[in-house]
């Protein structure tokens, strides 16, 4: 069976040899942008150095595309090519996996083939609509990944302008956000509580401190991920105005498993609030918490796992799924309570410090988004219905 071609600017696997002088050689097969597949080698004073002087030569060679991109250059080469050049960009490591994704699993399989000369505005235009049917989601975020790929083609002078740019994706009714009311809040802790403590269920493991973080959540409006990333180092109890400082969170990264990303979802920025006393007794409970049968917290995390490490996320959404579930809060989500959060304090202090507390960077996000809106008939409108009401009374009265 023929070897497989590699895609441009990929490599193959790196073996190494030791040369006679001592040295090591690592070498390997390489397919350039212009199409041509050639043996790359580098020497080092052992295999390792080798092998890492290769891969840095390797990676100069694969951020050269700019004279091979053409009109010609099929679109999962234009993707191979665009995933090199975003990540020398600051685009965060977990959006990059998520464009990876679409990239390998929707792009390649449906229109990989196609040359970027073909990618006219129909075609792309009825490749998103096919998506859109089923998932719509699906079809935003192809068409996000698209649009880059296709930038980078106009960029390098390979097409005049950005055919994506012109498709239109089928008409989103938008959901106003929902909030939970404190009737809701107080049953919804309840049902948690009782999920938490049933007796002879089978399944996962229940979280027992499932309760914690949902009150966590609603006394500040973190994200599940940022509460995962949560250190006791970003914790300030011992101040007139005790805080926590949001600095991150936690992402599952292809090959390396859980790790603690330093910065939040949407910002570099770290964010601190200031807590509420129910939030600063549920820490101060924990902080005191002095089981010496629990695993060593090896990343000092506030809610780290049953086995001291990085607590996941996704585990963390699936446990609170099956509780609310149970608790007939169907549609509830993690995001909900950031929705009820930004809600109570739009209605009390305004929308400006609802964005703060939610670390937006404007308030249109917040209030398109996260604030359940009320629906309010002018005050003045009781004045005007009064005064016919009035009249009809009188009229009664007089027998007319």
């Amino acid at each position: 069976m023929a070897r497989p071609q590699l895609p441009m600017g990929a490599w193959g696997n790196i073996s190494t040899r030791k040369l006679d002088n001592g040295k090591v050689r690592a070498t390997c097969r390489y397919r350039g942008w212009d199409g041509v597949t050639r043996q790359v080698k580098a020497t080092g004073t052992s295999q390792e150095n080798a092998r890492r002087t290769l891969e840095a030569d390797l990676r100069d060679r694969s951020s050269d595309f700019s004279d091979s991109i053409t009109r010609e250059t099929r679109l999962h080469e234009l993707g191979k090519a665009w995933l090199i050049d975003a990540k020398q960009t600051d685009l965060a490591r977990q959006s990059l996996q998520e464009y990876e994704q679409v990239l390998n699993k929707t792009i390649v399989p449906g229109i990989g083939q196609l040359r970027v000369r073909e990618a006219t505005v129909g075609r792309l235009d009825k490749f998103l609509k096919d998506i859109a049917g089923t998932h719509p989601a699906k079809a935003k975020q192809t068409k996000v990944v698209l649009s880059h790929m296709l930038g980078l083609a106009v960029r390098l002078d390979a097409i005049p302008h950005n055919p994506v740019t012109e498709t239109r994706l089928p008409a989103r009714k938008q959901a106003e956000p929902r909030a939970l009311t404190e009737d809701e809040q107080e049953a919804l802790r309840r049902g948690i509580y009782k999920w938490m403590h049933q007796k002879g269920t089978s399944g996962p493991k229940r979280a027992p401190d499932l309760l914690d973080i949902v009150d966590m959540l609603l006394a500040t409006g973190m994200r599940i991920g940022e509460l995962c990333a949560l250190r006791w180092d970003d914790v300030d109890l011992g101040s007139e105005h005790p805080s926590i400082l949001i600095s991150g969170t936690v992402i599952r990264v292809t090959g390396q498993g859980l790790t603690r990303q330093a910065h939040t979802k949407t910002s570099s920025r770290h964010l601190r609030v200031y807590l509420p006393p129910k939030a600063v007794a549920i820490l101060l409970n924990r902080s005191t918490d002095t089981d010496e049968d629990a695993p060593a917290n090896l990343w000092n995390m506030v809610f780290p796992s049953s086995t001291g490490t990085l607590r996941d996320p996704y585990n963390l959404r699936r446990q609170f799924r099956d509780a609310r579930v149970a608790a007939g809060f169907d549609w509830v989500t993690p995001h909900t309570f950031r929705k009820t959060v930004t809600t109570n304090l739009q209605r009390v202090r305004g929308l400006e410090a609802a964005s703060e507390q939610a670390g937006h960077s404007d308030t249109a996000v917040t209030s398109r988004h996260y604030v359940q809106p009320t629906h309010e008939a002018p005050v003045e409108n009781a004045e005007v219905l009064d005064r016919g009401l009035s009249r009809s009374w009188i009229a009664s009265q007089s027998g007319t």
